[in-house]
């Protein structure tokens, strides 16, 4: 099985948002805020929790703190390495 390094994860993630959410993937930065660019919708975030949690093998943690790092493709790996709630997220992805 292939590492889940950051570039498979944000290639992986562009595919998942042109299959289900119909965006071209070509143009999807993986800094760009999905949430207000209007990519990510709440109905899209339940998908898009649902193929992070099958990439990761394990169920997320969400909780208001960690949240934003679900607006960009980066910040969403960054989530998906983590192994334990109370890990930290980098600075950088989670809006600090």
């Amino acid at each position: 099985m292939e590492e889940l390094t950051e570039e498979v994860f944000i290639n992986r993630a562009r595919t998942f948002f042109h299959e289900v959410g119909g965006v071209e993937s070509a143009s999807l930065d993986a800094d760009a805020d999905l949430i207000e660019s209007g990519i990510l919708d709440s109905l899209l975030l339940i998908s898009f929790l649902a193929f992070m949690e099958k990439l990761r093998g394990s169920p997320l943690e969400i909780t208001r703190e960690n949240l934003p790092a679900l607006s960009s493709l980066r910040g969403a790996y960054a989530f998906v390495r983590l192994r334990n709630p109370d890990d930290e997220l980098c600075g950088s992805c989670n809006g600090a």
